[in-house]
């Protein structure tokens, strides 16, 4: 049997980290720092803590086969969420140096949450972000792989975007929600 991972004041940790990713969200391209909290399997930590609070029974799931290890699978079994193929999932957790194909999560009604594990939240290509939930356009440079890269420039769907996008490195996170418009400099 293996630890379970979970936040250390369970209500209070839970309530601030959900804070910290709306504001992620409603303020795009700002980098937020989530409670530190023990990883689920080959997760970082703010990986963990957005499945933590997003991920529940109600909320269809997809994992990336290479973050799918045995403590991973166990957590979110105990947090009772259920996984799902890409077309289904509402929030979806992959790795950077995965094959990744971020068009297939197809959301429906709502869009759907990805969530990116890369090495930098710094350091990459610039992106110009403006709409809705920007006063003025804002930088931001993460360093995404080539196939998040690629469906930014070369997006079907027109604006605002299906997906929402968090990236996540170390304890801290960065999010384009689907509102935002995003131009690969």
């Amino acid at each position: 049997m293996t630890l379970i991972a979970s936040f250390s004041h369970s209500f209070a940790d839970s309530q601030r980290a959900f804070r910290l990713i709306l504001k992620a969200i409603s303020e795009p391209g700002v980098k937020v720092t989530l409670p530190q909290i023990p990883v689920w399997g080959n997760a970082s930590p703010a990986a963990t803590a957005i499945l933590m609070t997003l991920v529940d029974r109600e909320t269809p799931f997809w994992l990336d086969s290479s973050l799918g290890d045995e403590a991973m699978l166990e957590n979110l079994q105990r947090f009772g969420a259920r996984t799902t193929a890409k077309a289904e999932a509402s929030v979806a957790l992959l790795h950077a140096a995965s094959d990744m194909a971020i068009a297939e999560f197809s959301p429906g009604d709502a869009p759907a949450t990805v969530i990116i594990e890369v090495p930098a939240l710094s350091g990459g290509l610039t992106l110009r972000l403006s709409g809705p939930a920007l006063r003025e356009s804002r930088a931001v440079a993460p360093k995404l792989p080539k196939a998040v890269l690629h469906y930014l420039r070369e997006r079907v769907h027109s604006f605002p975007q299906p997906i929402d996008l968090i990236f996540t490195c170390g304890d801290q996170m960065m999010a384009l929600p689907h509102t935002t418009n995003v131009v690969v400099c």
